[in-house]
């Protein structure tokens, strides 16, 4: 089991300096004077063949086929997410764009750790281990608390990690959005507005520019042929909608039944990680339709709230995805409405 253990740290340091390299290869790909540097995308090119290589041979040779692709797949888009970010920054105008790699890094290594981690876990014989030491709740103390059977399995939740859901949430939701509404984050202003306005000249062209003028509230705009200009705050980017579910899937409770709490960190990772590219994508398509029928002559104030409520379905599709990867988010409001209804029901009868 500790050599397991010392592969597992191993493989985590490995591939965390290969992302920090493909992030500086990014970074250095193109230069101000000479433009595209050559030697950085070979260089780049090299890294990846050794990260697929590195990948195939760092994890234990019994996974199967279709564990070791997934494994490569995810792996591999973060390394070349890394680099894009890296890439990115080089072309940034943006007072703080060295902040976007400096909030996206550790994000993409925190990733790494919990897949490699999810990947290790039943080999280091950590839950055979965690049985023996930490049994599940005694029979006695099982038969008193509240259970919820779903799928086959028991989802038992202590009251205190329910009061810290309904608490925690939405304060860290806020706390999130603060900070991404700080004028060191507007490196984010800048990816969205750009992505939007390279997407309208190449479907629409209407030959759109980005603006930048870091001078009061509104440092990036849109300037539209022959429209006054639009102004980007941090509500536009829609970082909004991912603050209030990364607040929901971090502080979702987890279940004492161990069978059932398995993999719940990697189930709540890959949950945040496609909530967010939902709602990502579906905020430059708004913003997208939205600047069109501007464009062709709709007034801005109708489309733009009209639109932007229209939008906001996709939520309805972001937790019927949690119900499939973290039914504890369903089921423990569930059980706190039938915990509710107990205690009403024992004040009654006394």
């Amino acid at each position: 089991m500790r050599l397991n253990l010392k592969n597992q740290y191993l493989t985590f340091i490995g591939l965390s300096l290969q992302l920090i390299i493909a992030f500086f290869f990014g970074i250095y790909s193109i230069s101000s004077v000479e433009g595209i540097n050559l030697v950085f995308i070979i260089l780049m090119i090299v890294l990846s063949i050794l990260h697929l290589l590195f990948i195939t041979y760092s994890f234990p040779k019994s996974f199967s086929l279709n564990i070791k692709m997934k494994n490569i797949i995810y792996l591999s888009l973060n390394l070349i997410f890394s680099y894009f970010i890296g890439f990115s920054i080089s072309v940034m105008e943006s007072i703080s764009k060295y902040n976007f790699g400096i909030v996206m890094i550790p994000l993409l290594i925190v990733f790494i750790y919990i897949l490699v981690n999810h990947n290790f876990r039943d080999i280091n014989g950590k839950e055979e281990l965690s049985k023996t030491l930490e049994p599940s709740l005694s029979d006695s103390k099982a038969k008193k608390s509240l259970s919820i059977e779903f799928e086959n399995k028991n989802y038992i939740f202590k009251k205190n990690s329910l009061i810290i859901f309904a608490i925690g949430t939405p304060l860290v939701s806020y706390l999130i959005y603060l900070f991404f509404d700080l004028e060191v984050n507007y490196w984010l202003h800048e990816v969205v507005v750009k992505q939007t306005v390279y997407l309208l000249n190449t479907f629409f062209n209407m030959g759109a520019q980005a603006v930048y003028n870091p001078v009061g509230k509104y440092y990036w705009s849109f300037l539209i042929p022959d429209k006054p200009s639009i102004y980007f705050e941090t509500f536009c980017t829609g970082i909004q909608a991912i603050c209030v579910f990364a607040g929901l899937i971090l502080f979702i409770p987890h279940s004492q039944d161990k069978q059932t709490n398995k993999n719940i960190i990697w189930r709540k990772a890959k949950s945040l990680i496609v909530s967010s590219i939902i709602f990502y994508v579906v905020n430059i398509i708004r913003m997208l339709i939205q600047i069109y029928l501007y464009y062709i002559g709709y007034p801005w104030e109708s489309i733009h709230v009209s639109i932007s409520a229209a939008s906001s379905f996709i939520a309805a599709i972001i937790i019927l995805l949690l119900h499939k990867w973290i039914p504890e988010f369903i089921i423990s409001i569930i059980y706190t409405g039938t915990l509710i209804k107990q205690k009403l029901k024992s004040k009654d009868k006394s």
